[in-house]
Parts: structure tokens; sequence; C-alpha cells
């Protein structure tokens, strides 16, 4: 009777272990692929300059950081909005004291750029093309491939971001 069980139980058991094995392959697979890929972080925030006891004109600080482990040219670095419209910066180190990082630059694992771009401009940009109310802005970065990475996006009010860019 153990004899008619044997050759059912060692097939199942050969099953089972070529399905683990084509998991642990697959999964081992992605895994490499995912690590060998461009991987760029996109992040927006807000810088203010200092001068002594004073603060400046607030700026929005678009800054992306290789998170990969290829080295990544960047060629753009901008604000998105929903439509597809991109702001393009005309002057470079608005900021007194941290410079612009000139694009087309190559990062290398960890490393990072950033641009700044003044409250105002970005709001005399968004009412120049007819933006009114809170418009979402993505933050963007494309690189040399064409790839284009996307952060959390901002809702922006351009006559609020006027006023706090003019004070």
């Amino acid at each position: 009777m153990v004899e008619a069980w044997f050759p059912m139980v060692r097939d199942v058991v050969l099953f089972a272990i070529a399905v683990y094995g084509a998991v642990l392959s697959t999964f081992n697979w992605r895994q490499a692929a995912r690590k060998d890929r461009r991987q760029i972080t996109i992040s927006a925030s807000t810088a203010m300059p200092t001068y002594g006891d004073q603060l400046g004109a607030p700026y929005a600080k678009l800054e992306a950081l290789n998170t990969g482990h290829r080295v990544v040219t960047v060629k753009t670095l901008t604000f998105e909005t929903t439509s597809g419209a991109r702001l393009a910066p005309m002057l470079t180190d608005r900021s007194p004291g941290m410079p612009d990082t000139r694009l087309t630059v190559t990062l290398s694992d960890g490393q990072s750029a950033h641009l700044l771009l003044p409250y105002s401009d970005i709001a005399e940009a968004l009412m120049a093309n007819r933006q009114a109310g809170v418009v979402k802005l993505t933050p963007i970065c494309v690189d040399s491939a064409d790839n284009v990475y996307r952060g959390e996006p901002w809702d922006v009010d351009p006559r609020e971001f006027l006023q706090m860019g003019v004070s």
C-alpha cells in the first residue's frame, strides 16, 4: 500500500519545490531590476533667507536626490501644472549665498541638485497664464533618458504667493 502513495507524494513534493524555485527566482529578478534602474526622488519645500534678524522673501526649493545606484544626468528641474505646462526659470542664482545647481548635471548615488524659485515669480508666471484660484503644482525632474520623476504636488494660490513674495 505504501508503494501506491509514494509516486503521488514524490510528484507533489517535486511540484512544490519547482513552484518555490520559480517564485524565488522571480523575486530575485525583480529585486535586481529595481536596483539597476535610475531612481530620483524630487521634493519641494520653502526656503527663506535671513539677513541678520530680518527674513527675506520666500523661495520654493526644488531638490532632486539620486536614491539609486546608477549615475543619472538631470536635464530639467521645475514645476508642472495639471495641464502639463511647465514653469521655466529665466534667471538662476536668485537667492544670495545659495547658488542653484547648473543643469545639465550628473548625480551619483546620494548626490542632489537644487533650484530656488521666488514665490513672486511663481505667482506672476501662473497669473500671466490665466491660472486663477488654487493651482496644483507638481515638482518634476527630467533626466537625460527623458524619464520624468514627480514629487508630491503643492496646492498654490497665485495671489497668496504674490503677497508672500512681496513682503
